[in-house]
């Protein structure tokens, strides 16, 4: 998300989302930011390395996405950064055993159909007596006020949306557990809360979820979840009411979801809190 916010704002949510990981850093450290996205978290990681008498080049950001890495490098340009970025997927990763220290998922095992699994594979790259670190936000546990039936619903079909895509909004509560089962059980386990409450931090949220829910992409998706398009054969095929032209489920739902997220935005003492549940893992030798 950190890719979305002015930069004054992007620094302080990312100095809050790497919390956790800071005293665990070394000069030493050989770091992997798994998933980076834009790169925003790695190269300010870079940096805290730097400043712990290291170097950036220690540190590599991997997504699988080819135009988060193109932006990514773009960014490390123009921060002078070392940082390497490259594209990769994390059931597979393209490094060697023991490459690296500590690898850092944020946000990232939610969207992983087997994140088990992906852990499993993190700890192959990662040298015995080194660090997983992963953060992951809880949907289910959100809570805001005043209530808004927009909301309400925003998050539910959000829920439906991410279940259709074997995503897992609730990771942040499944998180301990996925780390047990990949056989990582030295846990230290920790939460914290993303605080949106300010008026310009209420703006950022809303436009940002706003901007999202129009989009029409996921909005194709919705219309998949609320049943306006039907998959059948592999092929979508639209509702009666989309077919005629009639105001769908899905065009009501959004409506509501846009009108939720701006009456929540406008209104003053309103507060909106995203726990987060984070754990750091200790890899043992084979």
């Amino acid at each position: 998300m950190s890719q979305h916010l002015p930069h004054a704002h992007a620094t302080a949510h990312n100095a809050h989302a790497i919390a956790f990981l800071l005293p665990h850093l070394t000069a030493t450290t050989r770091l992997l930011d798994l998933g980076c996205g834009h790169g925003s978290f790695t190269l300010d990681l870079a940096a805290h390395v730097e400043s712990l008498g290291g170097a950036a080049s220690q540190v590599t950001g991997l997504d699988v996405n080819p135009d988060a890495i193109a932006a990514a490098t773009t960014a490390a340009a123009e921060r002078e950064s070392a940082v390497s970025f490259t594209r990769g997927s994390a059931d597979a990763l393209p490094f060697e055993d023991d490459a690296f220290d500590v690898v850092f998922a944020s946000q990232l095992l939610h969207h992983v159909p087997d994140p088990v699994a992906a852990l499993r594979e993190c700890a192959r790259v990662v040298a015995p007596g080194g660090l997983i670190a992963a953060r992951e936000v809880d949907y289910g546990a959100m809570t805001w006020y005043p209530p808004h039936p927009g909301l309400s619903r925003w998050r539910a079909v959000f829920s439906v949306v991410a279940d259709l895509a074997d995503a897992q909004p609730n990771a942040g509560r499944h998180l301990p557990t996925w780390f047990v089962q990949a056989g990582l059980d030295d846990l230290q386990v920790s939460s914290s809360n993303g605080t949106y409450a300010s008026p310009e931090q209420r703006k950022h949220l809303a436009s940002t979820w706003v901007a999202r829910t129009q989009d029409e992409d996921y909005q194709q998706r919705v219309a998949v979840a609320l049943g306006d398009i039907q998959t059948t054969s592999r092929k979508l095929e639209p509702s009666s009411a989309q077919a005629s032209g009639q105001r769908t489920t899905t065009q009501e739902a959004i409506a509501q979801i846009v009108e939720g997220w701006h009456t929540w935005k406008d209104t003053p003492g309103a507060l909106f809190i995203m726990p987060h549940v984070e754990v750091v893992a200790t890899v043992t030798g084979p």
